[in-house]
C-alpha cells in the first residue's frame, strides 16, 4: 500500500467515523432512553470497527477525482508532500497506539494485582440472599479498604468490588449499590466497555471518539441508576446513596485503582448529571413501549453503510480511469492462499505504472 492510498484511507476514516458518532449522538438524544441508548452506542462501536476493517481490507469506490491542473510537476510535488505528511502522521499514530496499548496493559496489570492481593472475598450468596437480590451466576464479591467507590469487572467471571466502609452502611445503601453494579453485569456492560476500549485505542487521536466514549459511559450509568432506583422503588432513597458516594469521592479519588473499569462514582460532575436525570424520571409519567429504539438502530446502520461509500478525493495518485481503488495486496493474497479465490491485485501494478508515468517527465524537464 502506497503512502497516498494510506493518506486517503486515514483522512476518509476520520471523516466517516465523525459522521457515524454524530449520528449516534443525535439518535440517542432523539431516543431519550438509556437502555436503547446503550444498544445504540454498542452498534456505533461495532460499526466503527467494521468501517475501519473494510477500509484497510477491501477496495472502495471513488466518486470524485483529485482536483489537478493536469501538469505532472504539480502531481509529483503533491505526491512528495503527501508522502511526507502520511509518513509523519503514521509515525504519530503508531507512537500514540503503542503508548495507549502500554497504558492499558499497565492498568490491567495494576487491577489484577489489586484484585489478587489487596481485596478480600466475602460470601456473595449469603449477602445477596440477605439483601434479596438476584445476580448473574458465579458472581464474586470482594471488599477493599483502599477504594472509596464500588466498581464491577468481568473477564472470565463477574465480580463486584465494594469499599470496606460500605459494608458497615445500612442494608438499603448496600442494596442500592449492588443493584447498580448487578445491572452493569446483567446487561453485558463489560463487553460493551471492551468494544469501546478497542475503538478508543485505535482512534486515540480522534476528538469525536473521546465524545463517544464519554457519552457511552454516561448512558450506561443512566441505565443502571434507573434500574436500581426502580428496583428499590424509591428514587429519593437512591439519590441519597448517590450523594453518599459523591461525598466519599470528594474526599478521596474514586478512580485511583479501578481506572478503566465500570466505576460507580467516577466523577463528581457525572454524579450531578445522574442525579438530575433521576429527578426528571421520577417526575414524568411512565413511558409506553416505543418503536424508536429499532428505528434508531436501523438508521445508524444505514448511516454506517452509506458513509462507508463516501471517500474524500485526497489521493493525488488515484487513477481517473477507474472508479474503484486498487484491491489491497494483503487481502488479495490471503483470499488466494486460503480460499483459492483469484482476485486481481491492482495495487502493485498501479503503483509501478504511476511512478513510471511521473519520473520520465521530471527527468526530461
Amino acid at each position: 500500500m502506497d503512502s497516498s492510498l494510506a493518506f486517503e484511507i486515514g483522512s476518509t476514516l476520520c471523516f466517516q467515523i465523525a459522521i457515524v458518532i454524530a449520528a449516534a449522538a443525535g439518535l440517542q438524544r432523539w431516543l431519550g432512553d438509556a437502555r436503547a441508548g446503550c444498544r445504540l452506542w454498542t452498534v456505533c462501536f461495532l460499526s466503527i470497527l467494521v468501517i475501519v476493517a473494510a477500509a484497510w481490507l477491501l477496495p472502495h469506490r471513488r466518486l470524485f477525482d483529485f482536483p489537478l491542473d493536469g501538469r505532472r510537476e504539480s502531481l509529483l510535488r503533491i505526491v512528495t508532500w503527501q508522502t511526507r505528511i502520511a509518513i509523519a502522521l503514521m509515525t504519530i499514530w503508531l507512537t500514540g497506539l503503542t503508548v495507549s496499548l502500554a497504558r492499558r496493559g499497565w492498568l490491567c496489570l495494576q487491577l489484577n494485582h489489586f484484585l489478587k492481593h489487596r481485596c478480600v472475598a466475602i460470601e456473595a450468596d449469603a449477602l445477596l440472599e440477605r439483601l434479596q437480590l438476584q445476580a448473574p451466576p458465579k458472581i464474586e464479591i470482594l471488599i477493599s479498604d483502599e477504594i472509596q467507590g464500588p466498581f464491577c469487572w468481568q473477564l472470565h467471571r463477574p465480580l463486584i468490588v465494594l469499599p470496606k466502609a460500605l459494608i458497615d452502611e445500612d442494608d438499603t445503601t448496600l442494596r442500592h449499590v449492588l443493584l447498580h453494579e448487578i445491572e452493569h453485569l446483567r446487561t453485558q456492560h463489560p463487553m460493551q466497555h471492551f468494544l469501546q476500549g478497542v475503538c478508543s485505542t485505535l482512534l486515540w487521536f480522534h476528538p469525536a471518539m473521546w465524545m463517544a466514549a464519554r457519552g457511552a459511559d454516561l448512558t450506561r450509568e443512566f441505565l443502571c441508576d434507573e434500574a436500581a432506583a426502580i428496583g428499590c422503588g424509591k428514587f429519593g432513597a437512591y439519590l441519597q446513596t448517590l450523594a453518599k458516594v459523591a461525598e466519599r469521592c470528594e474526599n478521596q479519588s474514586c478512580t485511583a485503582v479501578p481506572r478503566g473499569t465500570l466505576a460507580f462514582g467516577n466523577q463528581k460532575s457525572t454524579l450531578i448529571r445522574r442525579s438530575e436525570r433521576l429527578v426528571k424520571i421520577a417526575q414524568r409519567p411512565q413511558q409506553r413501549p416505543s418503536k424508536r429504539p429499532a428505528i434508531a438502530i436501523g438508521a445508524l446502520i444505514v448511516v454506517g453503510v452509506l458513509v462507508q461509500q463516501v471517500w474524500l478525493p485526497t489521493n493525488a495518485r488515484a487513477s481517473s480511469r477507474s472508479e474503484w481503488s486498487p484491491w489491497p495486496s494483503w487481502t488479495a493474497e490471503a483470499l488466494h492462499n486460503s480460499f483459492d479465490l483469484q482476485l486481481r491485485d491492482f495495487e502493485r501494478f498501479e503503483n509501478s505504472l504511476q511512478m513510471h508515468e511521473l519520473l520520465p517527465e521530471t527527468q526530461d524537464g
